[in-house]
């Protein structure tokens, strides 16, 4: 790409998003020559000067144009430049803006309002008292964007300008400029680029907002990696890394009385995590304590139930709460089944859900009944939560959780609060399986605290057993690696293909994916194979695996945003749940259009597993390319054919058994793994020993004593 550094004057807004300021404006170079501009650019305004740094681009359906990485405003100068700009402002028009540089001077025009604007518009303008005030706000608002862009864009921030002036007026460049750490919590900026906004406002390095600041983003991102909290004597050394040195004494004691922080003996939380993990302890309690509605009895029918499967069906409905867990092969859709059966034979309403639709849809498939997903069940409204709470719980008798083991901390909290009085719950899950994407591990915790009601299924059943991959599974999680050689009567669904170097190894999934697997097993390569691998970077990482799996799976796909997408592009969201549109992190999505119309808002239209979205343009960083991924962003993916990276060239020491354990089980009918015997072996037998931080177990047995 052609680098792009020059000053530029607006001629045309063509397209604005007003939600995020994303932008196609047609503009004049210094020479005079015509230019595209597409970006975030919704703060300049027509007439108007800008700095503008960039790239140039081919769209496949407009041609030529700068992808604009940065864009400053530069005040106007000359009269006619003046004069354009404050014709905007409600109650100047043409002749009142004139009168404004004729009084002030083109010059100094902009300052004299920028000092006083009020008695500027009075005096200057001729406006009465009213009207004046009402162009001053008009003012005020457009210097806020203004000034915003300007803080921001030279770290690359400015797509928060419109989110941080809807979160705080007219005061935002006040917020940025006097509480810059504010970013971090509000929005997601990293320490390090929040801190470089700091210490450019002249904020100390031995500041206390800066410390404090670390704090919470310390805790942040341990969410992020899956902990709920931290012990202080780590905290307090995180946070001295961070900051280069010493913190201030007494930090973390400052933000616990503020009321920011709470501490439970020498672990640390943020409030609202421990209030979450606090709440999901006494709901837990509460459903242990309580008396079922319905008589604990026999199956009516146990048919060709096993013991542990009927003794399952027993505490269903002996016990509010109830876990089931065990590895694939194990039974558990068809324990599910006899459960839904026996609640319908004794009249009850029964619900059926799962974290994600694929999973919603395989309950249903295998159980008959309609299963949906959590978001649906609670009536996620946009802009507003869940429908069903505790003051409105779901209609239901009996709520059936499959996948739990994928439910982090806030999303169990969520659905727990909307269970009526009396009814039952039943968890189900894996308990082994690679811990939630978010805070918490709750399902496992609870199958380890051995509070609640649990049945373990163990038996394997013939059909299942005589699968390489359920077999394997379970080797893996005897810290043995899976078997590769087929013993007699086993269906060979399991396969390994060794290629030392990175690249041919690269080359042989594409060849996998792209050509042999759909043909051989009748499957659709985009929608029914997926890709795990460990790491991003690297010739055998997710990115050169996505570039390499795209130009063979959709190599004309017309370039949207630049070209980083393609129209057809197999996408993943990532990041924060977008419960206003029922998008949840790691959902896969196919990207069917773009819309960038002048009468529309600029977005995406993607389509889901049975759902459309339009994702609007401030979401659009947050799509990444999955005909690869890793496998904490699939664990929720259920398909027939999966493909698994176990390179010594692609981070073979973050490969461990939970991630192993996991990716061998996401297939139906076969899971193809590439790489080497020695990856496998050790993979298997080193378990993550980085456990996530919680209290949930403590916290039941502090309550339950």
């Amino acid at each position: 790409m052609t680098a792009f550094d020059s000053e530029v004057t607006v001629r045309r807004r063509r397209y604005v998003s007003e939600d995020s300021g994303w932008a196609v404006i047609d503009a004049a170079d210094a020479d005079g020559s015509p230019v595209v501009l597409v970006g975030i650019l919704g703060h300049l305004e027509e007439r108007e000067r800008a700095r503008i740094t960039g790239n140039w681009v081919i769209d496949g359906r407009y041609g030529p144009q700068v992808k604009v990485t940065q864009a400053l405003a530069l005040a106007p100068t000359d009269a006619q430049a003046v004069a354009s700009y404050l014709r905007r402002l409600p109650g100047i028009g043409t002749r009142r803006a004139q009168r404004l540089v004729v009084h002030f001077g083109p010059e100094q025009a902009i300052e004299a309002i920028d000092r006083d604007p009020h008695a500027a518009f009075s005096a200057g303008a001729g406006l009465g008292a009213p009207a004046a005030r009402k162009a001053a706000e008009a003012w005020e608002a457009m210097r806020v964007t203004r000034r915003l862009h300007l803080l921001l864009a030279p770290h690359g921030l400015q797509h928060l300008v419109p989110a941080l002036h809807e979160a705080f007026g007219d005061g935002a460049h006040r917020v940025v400029t006097e509480q810059p750490y504010a970013l971090t919590r509000a929005f997601g900026v990293g320490f390090a680029t929040a801190d470089r906004i700091a210490r450019g406002l002249g904020v100390a390095a031995d500041a206390p907002e800066r410390a404090r600041a670390g704090v919470v983003h310390l805790l942040l991102e341990a969410e992020r990696a899956g902990n709920t909290c931290l012990p202080e004597p780590a905290l307090q050394a995180g946070l001295d890394e961070l900051l280069n040195g010493p913190a201030p004494p007494g930090v973390i004691d400052e933000l616990i009385e503020a009321g920011e922080l709470e501490r439970d003996e020498r672990w640390i939380y943020r409030r609202e995590t421990a209030e979450l993990e606090t709440e999901l302890a006494e709901r837990v309690a509460e459903l242990v304590s309580d008396r079922p509605r319905s008589e604990s009895r026999e199956p009516s029918e146990p048919g060709e139930l096993t013991e542990e499967q009927q003794a399952a069906v027993a505490a269903a409905f002996a016990h509010r709460l109830s876990l089931i867990t065990g590895g694939p092969g194990t039974g558990k859709t068809a324990t599910i089944r006899a459960i839904a059966a026996e609640a319908m034979e004794r009249g009850a309403h029964v619900l059926l859900v799962a974290p994600t639709g694929r999973a919603a849809v395989r309950m249903s498939e295998a159980s008959g009944l309609q299963a949906a997903t959590v978001h649906s069940a609670l009536g996620w409204i946009p802009g507003e939560g869940p429908s069903h709470d505790e003051d409105a719980p779901l209609s239901t008798d009996l709520l059936i959780v499959d996948e739990t083991s994928m439910a982090n901390l806030e999303l169990l909290v969520t659905l727990l609060r909307a269970v009526p009085n009396r009814a039952n719950v039943v968890l189900v899950g894996d308990a082994d399986q690679l811990a939630p994407v978010g805070a918490g591990k709750p399902f496992a915790e609870l199958v380890a605290g051995g509070i609640v009601s649990t049945t373990r299924l163990t038996h394997i059943f013939r059909q299942a057993a005589g699968s390489m991959i359920v077999q394997g599974a379970h080797a893996i999680r005897r810290g043995q690696p899976p078997e590769l050689t087929p013993a007699e009567g086993m269906r060979r669904d399991l396969f390994l293909i060794e290629r030392s170097d990175p690249v041919a190894a690269r080359e042989e999934i594409v060849s996998l994916v792209a050509e042999r697997l759909p043909t051989h097993y009748g499957v659709d390569p985009v929608r029914e194979i997926q890709v795990f691998a460990p790491v991003y970077r690297g010739e055998l990482g997710i990115d050169a695996l996505n570039a390499a799996l795209r130009e063979a799976l959709n190599p004309d796909g017309e370039p949207v945003r630049g070209g980083r997408l393609r129209i057809g592009d197999k996408l993943m969201m990532t990041g924060r749940n977008l419960h206003e549109l029922g998008l949840m992190n790691g959902t896969v999505l196919t990207l069917l259009d773009e819309v960038t119309g002048e009468h529309d808002e600029a977005a995406l239209i993607l389509a889901g597993e049975d759902s459309v979205f339009r994702v609007p343009a401030r979401e659009w960083d947050r799509l990444r390319p999955a005909y690869a991924c890793s496998v904490h962003r699939g664990q929720g993916i259920e398909l027939p054919v999966a493909v698994i990276v176990a390179h010594p060239g692609a981070g073979a020491f973050f490969l461990r058994r939970e991630m192993l354990y996991t990716a061998l089980t996401r297939a139906r009918l076969a899971t193809v793994i590439v790489g080497s015997r020695d990856v496998l072996a050790r993979a298997a037998r080193t378990p993550d020993t980085e456990r996530r931080h919680s209290r949930l177990g403590a916290r039941l047995a502090r309550i339950s004593a």
